[in-house]
């Protein structure tokens, strides 16, 4: 069976005290609109590597995957899009600030989604079910394995 190629991006999902980190675009297709901190994967890279390294471009800090809130798949004209949004918790003492390509960050309650211009309601929507639910949980398998492998999963045992 042949692989398919497919456009693939990710977010960083960062709840706190019954807020989510989001960050408004400074320039391009979606200058003003407000959304996660995202982006795509690099060729060689793990999905939740990209997620991070773009939460660190974005917004300079540094953080852990915990679990993946949603995925989103489409279809577009050069073949299918997936997109994952992955939980994460910020490293001790971070605190978000806007790179280049950010105008700001910032930590928002649900009550004022509304009133933000969103990059897309789908990205309206995790945001606003990452407050209300619980994320499936990553287990790392690397160090079993020798080579990255991670299972994301919705409850279960550890084996």
């Amino acid at each position: 069976m042949a692989s398919v190629r497919c456009d693939l991006g990710v977010a960083a999902v960062i709840v706190k005290d019954n807020t989510v980190l989001l960050v408004k675009e400074a320039a391009g297709r979606y200058s003003g609109h407000w959304g996660l901190p995202k982006g795509y994967v690099d060729d060689g890279e793990l999905p939740r590597d990209a997620a991070l390294r773009e939460l660190r471009e974005e917004c300079a800090v540094e953080g852990s995957v915990t679990g993946i809130y949603a995925i989103r798949e489409n279809l577009t004209d050069i073949g299918p899009a997936v997109f994952i949004a992955y939980s994460v918790e910020l490293a001790q003492g971070q605190t978000p600030v806007a790179s280049s390509e950010i105008a700001e960050t910032k930590f928002i309650n649900a009550e004022d989604f509304d009133d933000l211009n969103w990059v897309s309601t789908a990205m309206k929507s995790i945001a606003k079910n990452a407050l209300a639910q619980t994320p499936f949980s990553t287990l790392d398998y690397s160090d079993q394995r020798g080579y990255p492998y991670l299972l994301h999963q919705n409850g279960g045992v550890k084996q």
